[in-house]
């Protein structure tokens, strides 16, 4: 057997490198940035200057098409450029970084590079490269040039200080960097948060923050900025700092580290503009926005602002490696979050509140799919009822232990007036998942008895003696009106039209058959939906309920049959097919204006 070496066509290979390992021409700013960044590092390290004070220095000359990016940090030797720069792969700051960790040294997280391929990102957006260097260690001052193909040339050359300066004359594709603006926009975006100051040519002050905001002497205001100016979120509802926390692994713990936050925006609107994203930075460089996976999926109401040495960047540093090191920060972010909510719960009810409320269609939809998530925020979510927001605990504080709730959104008012004249109030279920959600709480919790109202409407009518109304009832049944007489509260509401259960359903599978406007696939299933239905012993047109506890009812009953007394009891029914708000369309509501219009000019 024998053993060979690979054979690299080097132009062929820095063009594949440069140009698809990474996804926009703007990271090569970010990674001579960074490079910048870690030579002052370096140099604050191992020269131990006390007087020494870090600078970057960026400038252009959109004449010449160049872009320089100079510091005074260590500079580099010939040696040194022939080892790392000129070596793809081999990078001075992660070896430099392997040693102090060595060591315990809690320098290594203050430097960025990583795998010795950023410098190729130059090429990106360079026709050619120089790079003009004078080593902290002495020596001459050394000027590399390459135009990206397998030979570069190497020469001496005179340098005033110590430092790098690398000038790029940028190729035509790559114009827009040449904008001050998109260039100053660019570094801002990578570099914020770098200790060391970046300047634009001559100007007396930094481009970046040069501080992070949870590094401020009021963390909260300076995240609250950030939010503003980064994400365009105002006034967020709430803001949690994210700090160092033990995660389990097997039969051990380990420590994730991480700075940032997590807030939650004024509000969203499910599936239109969801959140559950994380801005990404490792070591204060920016890496990637919007990473959706860092958060828990039940999360959708979050957004955050991440800072994590644990998290292992591709080798573009665009994004992140889902190995280990992420499922330890993804549950460390869970973990936090979900202590920060019920921590918020307990001691701030009313932001809670306000927060659930804003967020309601996402957390409660997310409880329903996510059974975890659903025992952690069951007995603090809150919803609406016809007393307003209240978590299930405290409403059932109120109720016998039943939770009574109604599906639809028209003509719900009936119910709830119903239920409040019993004392209990009304949970409005409907929104899709609230209804979900009570049968799983109800699951849950074995001794909660769970009452829909709309449908079943008639659990909060009392039987009444009917010999005291049947002169009433009679009437009704001369006009084909199914009529009862019922107790209930209010007393000041005098007549109800309930509804089966199913009855919109089939009046509206009826008025579709009726148009034609079904596909001919669907008519024979509609169809035989609504012949099953028309076959049950059931009442679809609905039934009148006349109140026996409405005073005007009880005198209404002891007259005698007439005009008068007849007109009245048709306006009653019409109001009550009205207030009912179902079963009735446009022509529908407008025949029952008629019918109303005529009985009161009849009892004028």
């Amino acid at each position: 057997m024998q053993q060979r070496r690979f054979e690299l066509h080097l132009p062929g290979l820095l063009k594949v490198l440069a140009e698809h390992l990474y996804s926009s021409k703007k990271v090569g700013v970010r990674e001579l940035i960074q490079n910048a960044h870690d030579s002052c590092t370096r140099r604050k390290l191992e020269e131990n200057d006390k007087d020494y004070s870090p600078r970057i220095t960026i400038s252009l000359n959109p004449k010449q098409r160049t872009l320089t990016i100079m510091d005074n940090g260590s500079g580099m030797t010939a040696d040194e450029i022939t080892t790392y720069l000129a070596t793809i792969g081999r990078g001075y700051t992660g070896e430099m970084r392997e040693r102090l960790s060595m060591f315990g040294g809690a320098e290594a997280s203050e430097l960025i590079g990583q795998f010795g391929l950023g410098f190729l990102s130059a090429f990106l957006l360079a026709e050619d490269v120089k790079v003009t260097t004078q080593s902290y260690r002495g020596g001459p001052a050394l000027l590399w040039h390459s135009a990206g193909d397998e030979n570069y040339e190497l020469t001496e050359t005179t340098k005033a200080a110590v430092g790098t300066s690398v000038t790029l004359r940028v190729k035509p594709a790559a114009s827009f960097i040449l904008q001050k603006e998109m260039l100053i926009e660019t570094v801002r975006a990578y570099a914020d948060f770098l200790p060391v100051p970046s300047y634009w040519q001559y100007d007396d002050e930094p481009i970046n923050l040069m501080q992070a905001p949870w590094e401020a002497d009021n963390p909260i205001d300076a995240a609250n900025e950030f939010i503003t100016r980064v994400f365009h979120d105002r006034n967020p509802l709430w803001i949690m700092p994210l700090k160092d926390a033990k995660v389990a692994a097997g039969h051990d713990t380990i420590t994730v580290p991480m700075n940032g936050f997590l807030y939650v925006p004024a509000g969203s609107t499910l599936s239109v503009r969801e959140y559950g994203e994380m801005r990404v930075y490792i070591r204060r460089m920016f890496i990637c926005d919007k990473q959706e996976h860092l958060l828990p999926p039940w999360a959708r109401f979050v957004r955050g602002v991440i800072d994590c040495p644990a998290l292992q960047p591709t080798a573009s540093r665009e994004d992140l490696h889902q190995d280990d090191h992420f499922e330890a920060v993804q549950q460390a972010l869970e973990d936090q979050l979900s202590k920060g909510l019920r921590q918020l719960a307990k001691e701030d009810p009313a932001r809670w509140k306000h927060l659930v409320r804003m967020h309601s269609e996402v957390i409660v939809g997310w409880a329903v799919k996510d059974s975890e998530f659903f025992k952690q925020v069951k007995d603090i979510v809150v919803l609406r009822t016809s007393r307003g927001m209240l978590t299930v605990p405290e409403y059932l504080e109120h109720t016998d232990g039943s939770l009574y709730y109604v599906t639809r959104e028209l003509g719900s008012l009936q119910e709830q007036m119903l239920a409040e004249g019993r004392n209990v109030p009304a949970i409005d279920a409907a929104w899709g998942f609230v209804a979900p959600f009570l049968e799983k709480y109800a699951a849950l919790h074995r001794q909660v008895k769970l009452v829909q109202l709309d449908g079943e409407t008639e659990t909060l009518l009392r039987p009444a003696n009917e010999k005291i109304f049947a002169g009433l009832l009679v009437y009704f049944e001369k006009e084909g009106i199914s009529a009862e007489a019922a107790a209930f509260a209010p007393k000041e509401v005098p007549a109800l039209v309930v509804y089966p259960p199913d009855a919109e359903l089939l009046h509206d599978s009826q008025a579709s058959l009726k148009s034609d406007d079904l596909p001919a696939s669907m008519t024979p299933l509609v169809q035989a939906f609504v012949n099953d239905k028309l076959a049950e012993p059931t009442n679809w047109q609905g039934k009148l309920y006349l109140n026996a506890s409405c005073p005007y009812i009880k005198e209404l009953a002891k007259k005698p049959a007439g005009p008068t007394r007849d007109a009245a009891l048709k306006l009653l029914h019409q109001v009550a097919r009205l207030f009912a708000g179902r079963m009735l369309n446009a022509a529908d509501a407008a025949g029952a204006f008629s019918k109303l219009t005529a009985a009161l000019k009849e009892l004028a």
